[in-house]
């Protein structure tokens, strides 16, 4: 299924466009991954925890076209990619039908909407693929932005699990979030 780039202005008024990450973009958004994963404390990764080299990167991304449940979105500025979200759909045959999502968006980026179009461009896509009826993400409790922005987008809360993450010597929860895509 292709995915049908979109442009949008974020709210310091840059233009941003949406599309689907090709694996030439392998370099370029390992080094976002490392910048936003370096300087951040509502994702479970440490940056020297992603072990991914720019070879393995670019296979990634070769994965991810290859997968009719799974798609990896890029936001890009001025040729510079600022953020990704990767649906990442179950290969398992009892749960195809369900993808989860994960996003990072550069530290200089953050509140400017760009997690906003990100989302929407993949829910989109999501109720146009025959497969998928189930999103999902995980979200720390304490990223009140965060949990906030998937509200907005129809995510619902559906579970909660107490002082799962361990973040600067504090546990915190971790809230589950879904969206069925098979009903409006």
């Amino acid at each position: 299924m292709n995915f049908i780039p979109k442009t949008y202005q974020t709210k310091s008024d840059q233009k941003l466009l949406i599309r689907e990450a090709s694996p030439e973009d392998a370099e370029q958004l390992l080094k976002l991954k490392h910048q936003y994963l370096k300087n951040t404390d509502t994702i479970p990764l440490f940056d020297y925890e992603y072990s991914n080299n720019t070879t393995e990167e670019y296979q990634l991304i070769k994965r991810y076209q290859k997968q009719a449940n799974s798609i990896l979105l890029i936001a890009e500025s001025e040729g510079n990619i600022v953020g990704n979200l990767d649906l990442t759909g179950s290969w398992r045959k009892k749960m195809l039908h369900t993808a989860v999502i994960g996003m990072g968006i550069h530290t200089e980026w953050q509140n400017q909407g760009v997690g906003t179009f990100l989302i929407q461009n993949v829910l989109n896509w999501s109720r146009e693929n025959e497969v998928l009826k189930i999103l999902w993400l995980e979200v720390y409790a304490t990223n009140k932005a965060g949990i906030a922005l998937y509200k907005k987008m129809g995510f619902q809360e559906s579970g909660h699990i107490t002082n799962f993450f361990l973040e600067n010597e504090e546990y915190i929860d971790k809230i589950t979030m879904i969206k069925d895509i098979s009903s409006p």
